[in-house]
């Protein structure tokens, strides 16, 4: 009974120092001060105003130019590919549509270029569209010819001779159509 009266006496002293410790650090404790919207506005007044906007203005102009539309079409095998031209002095600009025959599925490249002549020098803004299965683009010039009075548009293609089995320049001829 002894270590029962010794255990008491040491639990109650320590719970007795435990509340004057929390309690006497009273002194250390932060005091909360209320913030009221003039007290910030007082503050705001050493703050230098804005910049005015800049003026205002017109976007930059695009010059149009006029130029002339042609359409020129072939009807492959497995493809119809129709060539829209918009032309102006030595400009060209315009896009191939290939449309695949069976599925009808259409494929649209825009291209750009300059026109020498009859000769038209072409680049395409990204992958030009399939034009046949055996078929490729090269990068030689496009030939407007006038034959008895009507145009055509000659381009050299890469494609593969079936009778020889091997791949050759090729000579296709695109007619001039009603451009829709």
């Amino acid at each position: 009974m002894h270590y029962t009266f010794n255990f008491k006496s040491i639990l109650t002293s320590a719970l007795l120092m435990l509340f004057i410790s929390c309690n006497s650090n009273s002194k250390d404790k932060v005091k909360v001060q209320e913030i009221t919207l003039q007290d910030i506005k007082q503050e705001e007044k050493n703050i230098e105003p804005p910049p005015p906007p800049p003026p205002k203005t017109e976007p930059p102009g695009v010059e149009m130019i006029p130029s002339d539309k042609k359409c020129f079409a072939n009807d492959g095998l497995k493809y119809k590919t129709v060539i829209t031209l918009f032309y102006s002095s030595n400009k060209i600009a315009g896009n191939v549509t290939s449309e695949e025959l069976e599925s009808g599925k259409k494929e649209i490249s825009k291209f750009g270029g300059t026109m020498n002549g009859d000769k038209l020098t072409i680049k395409f803004e990204g992958t030009p569209p399939v034009i046949g299965a055996a078929s490729e683009w090269t990068d030689k010039p496009w030939i407007i010819k006038i034959n008895g009075g009507k145009e055509t548009l000659h381009i050299i293609f890469n494609a593969k001779n079936y009778n020889t089995n091997k791949w050759q320049d090729t000579n296709y001829q695109f007619e001039v159509v009603d451009c829709k």
